[in-house]
């Protein structure tokens, strides 16, 4: 057996010293002339430029035109090679009549198409609806329409998703295209995109326009706090200044860097930090379908590996392995990506040989991020954003204001609710709705007049404008690098027959990164009558693997405040420890039974036997 990873509370708490900070300054210091590089795209390009993520993309291809961009199984592609792809794909779109503002939502699993597609739509000032390919049924309906796209691009592996749904979409079928996959030769009724595509220009489309950094060019969509997906707008600026804040500040790859990405490119962390490191550097991507701890060691060796995109849960499962043999002297020298446990850190460093932890903080829709240039341990690193860190009443769910009506600001070693300031040079994008955006607005928060972006999240202020991620608040929670909205997954399991309620909230599990999803139910049947194989048969079909919880807490009563919201602080403490309480708990086993939690059960989920 591997050694597991001791379990870090989450009162771990770290400050940052100056000379700490003034110690990291010398080695970063090589990397100075792309920081300014940066800089100085950041501070020159407005919203009115006239520029693209197209233009950032060609420069580099015409400075590195025979370096290879991307590895997938074993294809590749050199920069030269991959822009004329995407350009017979662009010039495809022009000749369908797509103009700009136009949106084509992609529904395709971890492959280079979505990579290929999403250039293509952003040359020709189109906008790429990035749909997670994990939805089905309700979720993929709404993402469609919100999306209100001219086409819908589905890839021959998820036909079956969309086909379940083409009534309720009710999208016309010459506007439907099939992309297809490797070893897929099943036929469907819709015609097929890339055999279309293959007899058309490869040279630059001409464009009887002008893209402005304003433009929209792509939607990420994301659970948000409470309901279905949100499509966050993504601009050529954002995309842009993700180029530089990551790319050329952050992550600082060389032409000769390979870096591996086992993450969804439906998501911000591959397509808009890894992605774009990539292209600042002229360096090459290996794209994984999904991450797999049998491949990670041959891949890195295959390759040549020499950076990582990464997630928290991803390190902890390497870290939880035994050693590899292709894991000593290997060729990984810098990760770049978020949710890092501070408890793990070192030992992921020291045990990999890793040089540089690029962990950040940010979001698809926010309006800051925070990155670790200096490259110290335990943080999400520095910002240049403005922001402010106010304490919050976590058992009231309110922030704490002071006597004049205005938020407080922590000290350098509190914990509070993370805001980003709203104001020109850091403007708020939102999402495509309206209201959703108005929603986590915070107005007259420290003076009469402002406005912050709400991030949801509590932080711990470690000085020097450092922060540490503390925790999620409201209403999601983090499971399998995943944001969990509580809310949708009620509403679907409010649904099953026989379940009266149902109160969805994330419990820790020791050596585990995020939060296991549990569901306290009401029922309108007795409990012996209950069926609990039909059940999870239904939360299969109707969510994401991830979004099903473990756990079942089956009890007669609710406890709710005085507005009705349900008190989730108790139910989150008591968790699924069966001597904390009368209600009957049951858990998910590897063989996908529901079995009642005993003394034993609950011991060995704890110590790790179980594996997620």
């Amino acid at each position: 057996m591997s050694e597991k990873i001791d379990f870090v509370p989450t009162t771990f708490r770290e400050v940052i010293s100056f000379p700490q900070l003034l110690g990291s300054i010398p080695p970063i210091m090589g990397g100075f002339p792309k920081t300014l590089k940066a800089l100085y795209h950041i501070n020159t390009i407005s919203s009115e430029t006239e520029v693209s993520l197209g233009d950032f993309f060609l420069k580099t291809v015409k400075k590195y035109p025979n370096n290879k961009v991307l590895y997938n199984n074993d294809n590749s592609w050199t920069y030269t090679e991959f822009n004329e792809w995407v350009n017979r794909l662009a010039n495809y779109l022009l000749s369908l009549g797509f103009k700009k503002g136009d949106t084509a939502v992609i529904h395709l699993e971890n492959r280079p198409e979505v990579l290929a597609l999403s250039m293509a739509l952003a040359k020709i000032g189109g906008i790429a609806g990035l749909l997670n390919s994990s939805q089905r049924n309700k979720p993929l309906i709404h993402s469609i329409h919100l999306s209100k796209p001219k086409l819908v691009l589905v890839g021959a592996e998820l036909m079956d998703s969309y086909i379940e749904i083409q009534d309720e979409v009710n999208f016309p079928k010459d506007q439907v295209l099939v992309v297809a996959h490797e070893g897929n030769t099943e036929k469907f009724s819709f015609k097929d995109f890339d055999i279309s595509a293959q007899s058309f220009s490869a040279a630059e489309p001409k464009l009887d326009f002008k893209i402005k950094a304003k433009d929209i060019c792509m939607l990420v969509f994301t659970s948000g706090t409470t309901g279905l997906p949100k499509a966050a707008v993504i601009s050529h600026a954002r995309w842009i200044k993700a180029y530089c804040g990551f790319g050329l500040v952050l992550v600082q790859l060389e032409p000769t860097d390979i870096m591996y990405v086992p993450l969804p490119f439906y998501h911000s962390t591959a397509m808009m930090v890894c992605w774009t490191s990539v292209i600042a550097g002229g360096a090459a991507m290996v794209l994984k379908k999904k991450f797999s701890i049998r491949d990670f060691w041959p891949d890195i060796k295959k390759y040549n590996v020499t950076a990582l995109g990464y997630v928290g849960e991803l390190c902890k499962y390497l870290l939880n392995e035994p050693v590899h043999a292709l894991e000593k002297n290997n060729t990984l020298t810098k990760i770049v990506g978020n949710g890092m446990r501070p408890g793990i850190w070192m030992q992921f460093k020291e045990r990999f040989g890793i040089e540089r932890v690029g962990e950040f903080y940010a979001s698809s829709e926010g309006n800051l991020a925070f990155f670790n240039i200096f490259n110290l341990n335990c943080t999400m690193g520095y910002t240049v954003n403005d922001y402010a860190i106010v304490e919050y009443d976590r058992e009231n769910e309110t922030p704490i204001f002071d006597k004049n009506g205005f938020m407080k600001k922590v000290k350098k070693g509190g914990t509070g609710l993370l805001l980003g300031e709203i104001n020109e040079k850091y403007p708020f994008d939102g999402y495509t709705e309206k209201d959703k955006t108005e929603k986590v607005i915070m107005r007259n928060v420290l003076k009469k007049g402002d406005s912050f972006f709400n991030t949801g999240d509590l932080v711990h202020y470690m000085g020097f404008k450092h922060t540490q991620f503390v925790d999620r608040l409201g209403d999601t929670y983090r499971w399998k690098g995943e944001n969990v909205s509580t809310t949708e997954v009620e509403g679907i399991m409010g649904r099953f027959p026989g379940i009266a309620e149902a109160i969805v909230y994330g419990v820790e599990i020791p050596n585990n990164s995020g939060r296991a999803g549990m569901a306290k139910l009401i029922l309108n049947q007795p409990l012996k009558d209950f069926d609990f194989t039909r059940l999870y048969d239904f939360m299969k079909k109707e969510m994401p693997p991830f979004a099903i919880p473990l756990f079942l807490r089956i009890s007669d009563t609710t406890d709710t405040t005085s507005t009705m919201k349900y008190l989730k602080g108790p139910l989150k403490t008591e968790g699924y420890d069966c001597d904390k309480t009368s209600d009957f708990l049951y858990f998910l086993m590897p063989d996908k039974v529901f079995a009642k939690i005993t003394p034993e059960i609950r011991d060995n989920i704890n110590k790790g036997i179980y594996r997620f």
